[in-house]
């Protein structure tokens, strides 16, 4: 149930974000959001963007407590078929 309340969350981020190509979550005392790549290739993201990003996830983790352990450590990346 978490891991897909997890991947829904993630999928909407990108939805919401369309120059969001990826992100990592890091393992620290408080939830880290590094690595963010965005369209084109080699922008820089802006300062918003990580906001965004750490606002979704905490809303996520205040949700659903358990999913913080599964955002831990993990590469997100948006997915084209």
């Amino acid at each position: 149930m978490q891991e897909k309340r997890l991947e829904a969350s993630v999928n909407a981020l990108f939805r919401r974000c369309p120059a969001l190509y990826g992100f990592t979550v890091e393992r620290r005392t408080e939830l880290c959001v590094s690595e963010v790549t965005v369209y084109p290739s080699g922008a820089a993201p802006d300062r918003e963007l990580y906001g965004v990003i750490k606002a979704a996830l905490a809303a996520l983790i205040e949700e659903c407590p358990a999913a913080g352990e599964l955002l831990r450590e993990r590469t997100f990346a948006r997915v084209f078929h």
